[in-house]
């Protein structure tokens, strides 16, 4: 049976692998020790949430291919350090997107009406899941990293020959389906914070093959499908940017929107404090974990 995938994520596949093979070529460790800063952007809330995302999610793709294109021969001591600084980015990368779907999934939907296809959890360590189906396109992934990306072994390719059958299927998705995209983007990056581990432990061992090109290739290939679910992600808001109220919604900046849930929770705040007795509704409880989601972006 062959693997399901589509053109659009094979294309993704193939620029990732050249982009890696350029690095490559001018890898330095002087070049490697310098890394891109992100904790301004963390902090950054005059810009709309999918902005936000917009620019974690390219901070996030060139932390990854920066991080693994090396070339092993010219590869030290010191870039194993630099190396650990740059895991720690990513991870915090993943976080934050994973926590600003998280309130796009539970607050913003909502905020815009949209009608979505529910799920058994929308919590932040259980945001959908990766079928067998979707495991085995990414290994297919990998196959194909390994193939085109010159730092990885070619001679594991026999072991994941039995990927090479491919089936190319136009995937059409809608509105509905947003809060099913934001899922398995958020298992995808969870999937990939997995593959990171703790700086502590890792050592040169990792860099020994076939050890390099089993983690190397699995984590572009994370990398990769996370991206090809945010293509249909871009889809999608362009989709609801058609209505006029959802585009207000969605462009709104993310200070402002804070303040907006701050100033609602207060009236309700204020309401409950007039009762007899003090006690939140269902609506403001809602409201307080908007805000609280808020408040995290």
């Amino acid at each position: 049976m062959g693997v399901v995938t589509s053109e659009q994520h094979l294309s993704l596949n193939r620029r990732l692998a050249q982009e890696s093979n350029r690095l490559v070529k001018r890898f330095s460790n002087k070049g490697y020790s310098k890394i891109e800063k992100i904790h301004k952007l963390l902090s950054r809330r005059d810009i709309s949430v999918e902005r936000k995302k917009e620019l974690l999610a390219k901070k996030l793709h060139n932390a990854v291919v920066a991080a693994f294109s090396i070339d092993k021969g010219k590869f030290n001591k010191a870039s194993l350090e630099s190396l650990k600084r740059r895991i720690l980015a990513i991870r915090e990368l993943t976080g934050r997107l994973r926590g600003i779907n998280y309130y796009i999934e539970t607050s913003l939907l909502d905020d815009l009406n949209v009608p979505i296809k529910k799920r058994e959890s929308a919590g932040l360590r259980q945001q959908g899941s990766l079928a067998r189906n979707e495991l085995e396109a990414l290994e297919y992934t990998a196959y194909k990293l390994i193939e085109g990306a010159a730092m990885l072994d070619k001679r594991l390719l026999d072991e994941y020959s039995r990927k090479r059958s491919i089936i190319l299927k136009k995937q059409k998705v809608e509105i509905k389906d947003f809060g099913f995209v934001l899922g398995k983007e958020s298992a995808a990056l969870e999937h990939l914070e997995a593959k990171l581990p703790p700086p502590r432990v890792i050592g040169m061992a990792l860099f020994k093959e076939p050890a390099f090109t089993h983690w190397a290739a699995r984590v572009f290939a994370l990398l990769s499908y996370f991206e090809h679910m945010r293509h249909k992600e871009r889809g999608i808001l362009s989709e609801l940017k058609k209505r006029k109220s959802a585009k207000m919604a969605i462009n709104r900046k993310i200070a402002h929107l804070i303040r907006e849930k701050s100033e609602l929770l207060g009236l309700m705040q204020k309401k409950a404090a007039s009762m007899k007795k003090f006690r939140l509704d269902d609506a403001a409880k809602k409201e307080l974990h908007k805000f609280t989601a808020a408040i995290r972006l």
